[in-house]
C-alpha cells in the first residue's frame, strides 16, 4: 500500500525569495530607466524642408502637430494642404539624421545658386517626446528660428518660415519642362524617432568623418573641431529618354582638400544599370572642403540621391 504524505508545504520562505526578487527587479528596471533620461536615448529626426505660395494660402499657426505621420512626401503634401489650405506646396529636400541630445547638426544645400542651410538641436530627448532649437537661413539670411518646439515620438510637427527667392516656378518651355526661381514662403516637417543613442542611424559621423587622402579614417581628439563639406553645386542625375526610375541611390566618396570628389563607390541602389550615371554625377559634385581645426581636410561624403525628387532639385 502506498503512503500519502500529509505534510504542508511551508511556502513562507519562498514568498520571502520571490518578493526580494521581483523588487531587485524593480529596482534594476528603476535605475536602467533612470540612466536612459540622463542621455540614453537618442532621436532620429526626418527634417523636409518645402516652398509654399503664402499669398494664395490660408492663414495658420507658425507650429502645429499633424494629426497622422507619413511615409512620403507626396503623402505629406497631400495631408498639408487638405487640412491647412496650403496652397502649391512642393519638396525642396529630405534629411534623415540621429542625434544625441545637445547634438547640434548643420545641413547646406545650394538652391538657384545661393546656399540654404538649417541647424537642428534636439535639447531635451526622452522616451515620450522631444524638445528641439530649429534655424534655416538662405542667402544668410535667417527665413525661421524656433526654439523649445516639442513634438512626441512619431509625431510629425509643422513649421513655417518667410519668405526667400529659394522657391522654383516650373512651366513648359520651348525646351519642354523648365523652372526659374521665385520667391516663396518656407514651411518645414519635423518627424522624431526616439530610440537607444547606441541603436542610432545616419549619425553625422555616418554622413562624413575626416580622412587621410587615401580613405583612412583619421581619429578625432577631444579638443579637434571638425566641419563636415558643404555641397555647393549638385549635378543632375541624368536618364535615359522615357525612363522614370523610382527609389533612390546612397553613394559614397572621398571631398578632397580643393572641393572635388574621388573614390566614389554605391552603397545601395535599386538598379545597378543607373550606377554608372550616379557616380558620374557624383564625381561632377562640387564641395566647400572640410576643415579639421580650421585647415581644408580630406572627407568621406555620403549622399542620396532620391530619383523622383530630381526634377525640383
Amino acid at each position: 500500500m502506498k503512503l500519502i504524505s500529509t505534510e504542508v508545504f511551508n511556502y513562507k520562505p519562498a514568498l520571502r525569495f520571490l518578493l526580494s526578487l521581483a523588487l531587485l527587479v524593480l529596482i534594476a528596471a528603476g535605475a536602467n530607466a533612470q540612466l536612459l533620461r540622463k542621455g540614453d536615448y537618442g532621436v532620429g529626426v526626418t527634417i523636409a524642408i518645402y516652398q509654399f505660395d503664402d499669398a494664395r494660402s490660408k492663414e495658420f499657426q507658425q507650429v502645429n502637430a499633424l494629426k497622422q505621420t507619413v511615409s512620403t512626401p507626396e503623402e505629406e503634401i497631400a495631408l498639408i494642404t487638405r487640412n491647412f489650405g496650403v496652397e502649391d506646396l512642393k519638396i525642396r529636400f529630405v534629411r534623415t539624421i540621429g542625434l544625441r541630445e545637445g547634438e547640434a547638426f548643420t545641413d547646406t544645400q545650394p538652391i538657384n545658386d545661393k546656399q540654404f542651410s538649417f541647424t537642428i538641436t534636439p535639447k531635451i530627448i526622452t522616451k515620450e517626446d522631444v524638445t528641439f532649437d530649429f534655424v534655416a537661413r538662405y542667402d544668410d539670411k535667417v527665413l525661421l528660428e524656433m526654439k523649445s518646439v516639442t513634438a512626441n515620438n512619431y509625431e510629425t510637427v509643422i513649421l513655417k518660415g518667410g519668405r526667400g527667392a529659394f522657391g522654383l516656378r516650373e512651366f513648359t518651355g520651348p525646351n519642354g519642362k523648365e523652372a526659374v526661381p521665385e520667391s516663396r514662403a518656407l514651411l518645414v516637417s519635423l518627424t522624431p524617432s526616439v530610440s537607444n543613442v547606441k541603436s542610432l542611424q545616419n549619425k553625422p559621423s555616418d554622413i562624413s568623418r575626416p580622412t587621410d587622402q587615401f580613405g583612412s579614417k583619421v581619429e578625432l581628439g577631444e579638443s579637434d573641431i571638425f566641419l563636415m563639406p558643404a555641397i555647393i553645386n549638385r549635378a543632375p542625375l541624368k536618364f535615359s529618354p522615357g525612363s522614370s526610375p523610382k527609389g533612390s541611390i546612397t553613394l559614397q566618396g572621398i571631398v578632397t582638400p580643393d572641393g572635388t570628389v574621388t573614390n566614389v563607390r554605391v552603397l545601395d541602389t535599386p538598379d545597378s544599370a543607373l550606377n554608372p550615371r550616379a557616380i558620374e554625377a557624383f564625381r561632377q559634385y562640387r564641395f566647400n572642403p572640410a576643415k579639421l581645426n580650421g585647415k581644408p581636410t580630406y572627407a568621406t561624403f555620403r549622399e542620396t540621391i532620391v530619383l523622383s525628387k530630381q526634377g525640383p532639385l
